[in-house]
């Protein structure tokens, strides 16, 4: 009787573990940046991947900024192009960029105002982005900076990858971590 006595504590002992183990697990991936984590509200901020102020918000305007692309040619801030702008903010060391590169490139690929209209800035420390760079050249004009230089210093990028549509004075229309938060506007 003892036996079983024992089985049933240790049983009972090893159960109340895994529920402990369980909660704390499930508290660790609710604090978790991106699609496993919180997702702030209803409406468009419910959808997955979103994270607060991964840069300017909505409503926000660009700070004034002068970096040369990739092309070699200078670009300014905040007024960027006459309509309206897809920015994009890569770093080569994160997976959910790695994600986004493609959709991103897509959604360049498709806008209605071409090249000229369209930004992708690669943050580096030293890594090589010439793929990314060549991948995104044909169809954004590239800038590479190190993070806190002018452009992602201007567009307050605090994470990555952080996605924006930009009116013709340089306001934020749209913000988020993936390219769902950014196409209704384009």
């Amino acid at each position: 009787m003892y036996f079983v006595a024992a089985l049933v504590v240790l049983v009972g002992v090893v159960c109340t573990l895994d529920l402990l183990f369980t909660v704390r697990l499930t508290r660790l991936v609710r604090a978790l940046p991106g699609p496993a984590g919180p997702s702030g509200s209803s409406g468009p901020s419910a959808l997955p991947g979103r994270l607060p102020d991964l840069m300017l918000p909505v409503g926000e305007v660009v700070g004034p900024f002068e970096a040369v692309t990739a092309d070699g040619e200078v670009r300014r801030g905040p007024t960027l192009t006459p309509g309206r702008t897809l920015v994009g903010v890569f770093t080569k060391n994160c997976p959910p960029c790695a994600e986004r590169v493609p959709q991103f490139l897509e959604a360049a690929k498709n806008h209605p105002h071409g090249r000229d209209a369209v930004l992708a800035v690669l943050v580096t420390d030293g890594e090589d982005v010439s793929d990314y760079r060549d991948t995104l050249q044909p169809v954004a004009h590239v800038i590479v900076e190190r993070k806190g230089e002018a452009a992602t210093r201007a567009l307050g990028v605090r994470g990555y990858p952080a996605l924006a549509v930009l009116d013709e004075r340089g306001g934020v229309l749209a913000a988020g971590t993936i390219m769902a938060h950014v196409e209704p506007v384009l």
